[in-house]
């Protein structure tokens, strides 16, 4: 099929025509993103072009650009090779036959150089045209979004999904999925940076509405192309490049931290006690060892574990075998007790919350710090990841095994195709990862 003259279509799909008169450029909408549809305006619209023409040269120039087209109506009537004028009439006659069947919905009647009876046809198949069945609206498509979703996001995800669709529909109304544009995704981009958000902020939630758009498309309740597409402030390795990574503590600060004093007067209830140490003795991220079960701390052939299964992400699910120096403590002992009194979860008294268990206990120990001039804003709970896995570095612990323990299995940039990386990633058994665990040296003043 060639491609009809002065049929264009826009950014968004929608098909129009294009003519130019007296050095001016005229444009009207088909209202169709259905091409057999445009395409059959498209042809009946530049037959009457042809046949309209001032000159014996206009008409051959225009017939000339509708050679080797070709049109199959919905009848079956078949429009080929429009060589002559008199192939034109014929194929005029034939469209304006069966024009009223042949198009499912009206354009604009704005065109003069529809002849009457073309014209006639267009106005009677607009009025026994069905009315277009109205789209579901954005609030609809977000909750079915949301309720999927729910099967593999975090709580935490969802909550910033929620907030983030929220702001949209509050700036931009409820409407129908299909009527947002591209203006749209640009007007909320720009009304997020004029709020001050930071680029990786505006980008997270333009992201959450670029995904809800094409589950929309996906589904079927919106024709594409996505709005949200190319709807973002920055690429990626610019704002990798500008953020502040957090750093690990220093050995003088975990003996800062953990004054025998001090952390026990203001680290004083269960949560806030252990999870600092059990945090820097697995490199475990606080999310994940705040909500854990009891039920999945564990033993299997003498190696006491932790079983992550609520984790960032399924790379994340793994065991961690407990070190050598949180066996020795009392944290088995406080297990035991947790047992003995039925309780279901490792800290009972942490509730979730919009962002996960630990909200309380960053707080907690973000004061804390500052209580012990530790005020760096870059040392923060999430350190004692960072310390964990900088030490397991410096003891040149094999990135296989290191990724194994921490959970980074989705690191892009990590060549898993080198053989002697390859033959580290099988299953890890759990003496194999206690023994690497173990080597983890930083000793704490605190006696737990």
């Amino acid at each position: 099929m060639h491609k009809l003259p002065h049929l264009y279509r826009n950014r968004l799909g929608v098909y129009y025509l294009r003519l130019k008169r007296n050095g001016q450029e005229a444009k009207r909408s088909l209202r169709t993103k259905d091409f057999k549809q445009a395409k059959i305006w498209a042809l009946a619209f530049n037959l009457e072009l042809a046949m309209t023409q001032p000159s014996p040269e206009d008409f051959d120039l225009n017939v000339e650009k509708l050679k080797k087209l070709d049109l199959i109506l919905p009848d079956g009537t078949q429009l080929r090779d429009i060589k002559t004028d008199e192939d034109v009439r014929l194929a005029k006659a034939l469209i304006g036959d069966r024009l009223s069947a042949a198009v499912a919905a009206s354009p604009p009647l704005d065109f003069p150089i529809f002849s009457p009876s073309v014209a006639a046809a267009i106005a009677a198949q607009a009025a026994n045209s069905a009315p277009k069945k109205k789209g579901k609206p954005f609030s609809e498509v977000a909750a079915r979004y949301k309720k999927e979703k729910k099967l593999d996001n975090t709580p935490r995800t969802i909550t910033a999904k929620e907030s983030a669709f929220a702001d949209f529909k509050k700036r931009h109304g409820d409407r129908p999925i299909e009527e947002y544009a591209l203006e749209d995704a640009i007007a909320h981009k720009d009304a997020l940076i004029d709020d001050g958000a930071s680029a990786s902020r505006v980008n997270a939630k333009l992201s959450f509405l670029r995904d809800l758009f094409a589950y929309a498309i996906s589904n079927g309740v919106r024709e594409g192309p996505n709005p949200f597409e190319t709807a973002k402030v920055s690429s990626k390795s610019k704002l990798e490049q500008q953020k502040r990574s957090y750093k690990p503590f220093t050995a003088t600060d975990l003996a800062t931290i953990f004054d025998p004093l001090a952390y026990s007067a203001r680290m004083d209830k269960p949560h806030y006690h252990w999870l600092p140490f059990l945090a820097l003795y697995s490199g475990a991220r606080l999310e994940e060892l705040a909500s854990l079960p009891l039920n999945n701390v564990q033993c299997e052939g003498g190696i006491w574990f932790f079983e992550i299964e609520k984790a960032k992400n399924a790379n994340s699910q793994r065991r961690i075998p407990l070190h050598q120096t949180v066996v020795a403590s009392g944290f088995l002992g406080y297990v035991q007790k947790l047992r003995d009194s039925r309780a279901t979860q490792l800290f009972p008294e942490l509730k979730p919350g919009a962002n996960g268990y630990g909200k309380n206990v960053t707080r907690r120990f973000a004061d804390y710090l500052d209580e012990r001039f530790i005020t760096d804003d870059r040392k923060v709970f999430h350190s004692f990841r960072h310390t964990f896995i900088a030490r397991m570095t410096e003891l040149n612990t094999h990135p296989a095994m290191l990724m194994a323990l921490v959970g980074h299995y989705d690191q892009a940039k990590v060549d898993f195709s080198s053989a002697h990386f390859a033959n580290y990633q099988h299953a890890k058994p759990l003496a194999e990862l206690k023994a690497t665990l173990d080597r983890f040296d930083l000793a704490l003043p605190l006696a737990f």
